[in-house]
């Protein structure tokens, strides 16, 4: 069944993003958005391969010269948005979400979310950016531990603008000196 879903994805999904991206480059910014929001929100970033379609996009991008701005401002505001909800969740909910359908079926993430965050602290939030598997867990867990608000929200609009163009301007760069 997962075999079915990746493939699935592979082969229908991300070349209809791309395609659609290509044809209409204003849909860079709503595609960035929707992805970027699905890959830093926690369970759903464990289905959808934001980065892959995220580096895909910005390969699209820089094959088409079209400006990466509306992808990037897309992928940003939609990283802080689900980044948002998920430390207003553990804030909310505290040590309890563990056990909160469907949180609990990630119970192994976000205790090893928290170890984390507490080896680490706010530095976390910057690490846990680029570490695929912390990356929606990081804001929960931010919330959890009572993060301050504004920390978390420079701390986490900062990493977001940079982790925004790390995955979508190096490659569309490259395909410029590539491609003629």
């Amino acid at each position: 069944m997962i075999h079915d879903f990746v493939h699935w994805l592979f082969e229908s999904v991300i070349p209809w993003i791309t395609d659609l991206a290509k044809n209409h480059h204003a849909w860079c910014f709503p595609i960035a958005f929707v992805v970027a929001f699905s890959e830093s929100f926690i369970g759903i970033s464990f289905i959808v391969p934001g980065t892959v379609i995220l580096v895909t996009l910005g390969a699209v991008i820089g094959a088409s010269h079209i400006s990466v701005i509306p992808a990037w401002a897309g992928a940003v505001l939609g990283s802080l948005a689900g980044d948002w909800i998920c430390y207003w969740l553990g804030c909310r909910y505290g040590h309890r979400i563990r056990h909160v359908r469907p949180f609990n079926r990630f119970e192994k993430h976000i205790e090893k979310g928290l170890q984390f965050f507490h080896d680490k602290g706010i530095w976390a939030i910057i690490i846990g950016r680029f570490l695929g598997p912390f990356r929606a867990v990081v804001p929960l867990v931010a919330g959890i531990s009572q993060v301050e608000f504004w920390s978390f929200q420079i701390a986490n609009g900062a990493v977001a603008m940079v982790w925004a163009f790390a995955v979508l301007s190096p490659v569309g760069a490259l395909l410029r000196h590539l491609l003629p």
